[in-house]
């Protein structure tokens, strides 16, 4: 499985974008003009959460000019009219789980996973938990052999 680039989405389409401020924003598909997505208003986020709902918007307005990838190939275990209805549940919903938007336990992602697999889960979130977690044990790694390099620079002068 992966993300494949593409123009125009099919139905029951587990769709994600990529946004320059460093993070997928995702959706499901309606139609080929028409998308299901957890965001505010005015864009993906907003510091006022009571914003943040699940609407129905068109294709470009959840595009915004970036570049639209699928999930390929389709491998979702619900059809493509039982995806979209799950999606359709929560429009106009400010809560998802029966908790409000949250970026890290409660996203866009999330959402539309949850829609297309029954999964809700965000694999950015885990994978920028692992990283986070790696570059941790690299950072304490690196000092630790600073101590060890020092304290035996002081060794060796006495």
């Amino acid at each position: 499985m992966g993300f494949q680039k593409i123009k125009r989405p099919l139905k029951g389409d587990l769709l994600r974008v990529y946004r320059n401020k460093g993070y997928y924003h995702f959706g499901i598909a309606v139609s080929e003009d028409r998308v299901i997505h957890f965001t505010a208003p005015d864009g993906d986020l907003s510091e006022n959460k009571r914003e943040l709902k699940i609407i129905e918007t068109p294709l470009d307005k959840f595009v915004r000019g970036d570049e639209l990838e699928i999930e390929t190939p389709y491998s979702s275990p619900y059809t493509r009219d039982e995806v979209v209805e799950r999606a359709k549940k929560f429009v106009n919903s400010s809560r998802f789980r029966n908790k409000t938007y949250n970026f890290v336990s409660n996203n866009c992602e999330h959402f539309a996973r949850y829609c297309y697999d029954g999964k809700s889960e965000s694999k950015q979130v885990i994978d920028g938990a692992l990283l986070t977690v790696a570059l941790g044990a690299a950072v304490v790694g690196a000092v630790a052999g600073a101590v060890v390099h020092n304290a035996k620079k002081k060794i060796a002068k006495k």
